[in-house]
Parts: structure tokens; C-alpha cells; sequence
């Protein structure tokens, strides 16, 4: 499978990292606030981008570039996955894998055979909302305590991340959230922007004084818990 986009230099995927950010198509979700539904709905649609160019590319930016994040649409859907990582890393990159926690089984390889450097994982809500929040009813939500439960018990360094949506989130999920991610070492709360490329146009951000009050009931139960974009 190909890659279906590439971002030739970013400063924010990879915290403190200069890192090439590349996309993947295709995705078992539908979160109504995901902005690249172009990736998610119509990966087909859209031209990909044959890997030994981003390899060359990726071999002339030695030196300058410290790390390849790997975002989607959901990366652990590519087939290949694994050998893409394997190149990229014989290259000497870091490599952060953006997951979202569907398939353990691949997560927990990827570190155990040191392909992977970072993993951000979204954790969309709070178990009894989830299948509401990422647009997909039968999510097998075992798969996702069972990617938390991987990354707070490894060495790997990690972060999970919740796209507040005011549709979505209030207090009570949040404090149910934190409950399933308790003695997690960091996570991210972002703040939703509305886009044409959102799945679901009309969405609402969460307002600033209750994502701050978010914050604080997080931090009853993860280390570090930091606003993103507020």
C-alpha cells in the first residue's frame, strides 16, 4: 500500500522533533470530527506516492530531519507496514506511529522488535460513549484497553490525546475516561476545529474554562495533562 500524502517538514507531530509526517489512506473509523475524511472516506480517489520516492527523499534529508511520524487515516491498517517502518529505520530515523488503538497485537510487535520510537493514541472518549464518538458502533472497545493497558505498562514513549468536541465530551465522560486511563504518563486534551474537511460539518469546540476543567479531573488520575491549541 501506498503512502497518500506527505508533509516534508513539521515542527508540531513530533514533540521537540523535526520530523517528515507521512499519511496513510483508510481508516475502521468514522469520527465526525476527523479533518481528513478525504483520507478516510476516498483514499481511493487520491493519488499515492510510490515509497522509493520518500525513501529518496527521506536519504537527502539525513542529517536535517530527525524523524518520520506515520499518521493516517490508521496506519496499522497498511499491510506493508512493517517493512515500510524497517526501511525508514535503517535510514536512522526516529519513527512515531498516530494510532487509534485498534490493533494491539501490531502496536505491541512494532515495540517489542524497537521499530518504533513514540506512539500518540487518540482515546476518543470514555467507554460508554465510544462507538458514538468515532462514528462506528461495533468498535471492539477490548482492543482499546488492551492498546492503553500496552502503552502505560511499556517503556516506549507514548501519549494519548482526546479531540474535545462539546457534542461529545462533558464532565461525566471525562472523569469516566480518566478512569480507564489511570497512571497513563501524559495525555494531550485538543482543541476541535471545525473544517469543510470534517467528516461531520456543524460540530462545536469544547470552550475554553470547561477544557480547562477537564484538565483538572484528568489530573486526578495521569501525570501530565496538557491543553493543545487552547
Amino acid at each position: 500500500m501506498d503512502f497518500l500524502g506527505i508533509e516534508k517538514f513539521s515542527l508540531v507531530d513530533y514533540d521537540e522533533k523535526v520530523c517528515v509526517t507521512l499519511f496513510s489512506g483508510g481508516c475502521n473509523f468514522r469520527c465526525p470530527f476527523c479533518h481528513n475524511s478525504s483520507l478516510v472516506l476516498e483514499p481511493k480517489n487520491i493519488k499515492g506516492i510510490p515509497f522509493e520516492e520518500i525513501l529518496t527523499y527521506l536519504k537527502s534529508r539525513a542529517g536535517l530531519v530527525d524523524a518520520v511520524t506515520i499518521t493516517g487515516g490508521e496506519p496499522t491498517l497498511m499491510r506493508d507496514l512493517v517493512d515500510k517502518i524497517k526501511q525508514i529505520k535503517q535510514l536512522g530515523y526516529l519513527v512515531k506511529l498516530d494510532t487509534n488503538g485498534t490493533n494491539p497485537q501490531l502496536v505491541s510487535f512494532l515495540i517489542e522488535q524497537h521499530l518504533i520510537d513514540y506512539v500518540a493514541m487518540d482515546v476518543k472518549n470514555c467507554l460508554r460513549l465510544y462507538g458514538k464518538t468515532c462514528g462506528y458502533d461495533n468498535v471492539d472497545v477490548d482492543n482499546i484497553i488492551q492498546s492503553i493497558h500496552l502503552l502505560i505498562n511499556s517503556s516506549i514513549d507514548y501519549e494519548f490525546r482526546t479531540t474535545l468536541v462539546a457534542e461529545f465530551h462533558d464532565a461525566i465522560a471525562i472523569n469516566e475516561m480518566g478512569e480507564l486511563i489511570k497512571g497513563a504518563k501524559k495525555v494531550f486534551l485538543q482543541k476541535f476545529v471545525d473544517s469543510d474537511q470534517c467528516i461531520k460539518k456543524g460540530l462545536h469546540p469544547v470552550i475554553d474554562e470547561k477544557a480547562r476543567q477537564f484538565q483538572r479531573i484528568l489530573s486526578n488520575y495521569v501525570a501530565s495533562v496538557e491543553l493543545r491549541g487552547y
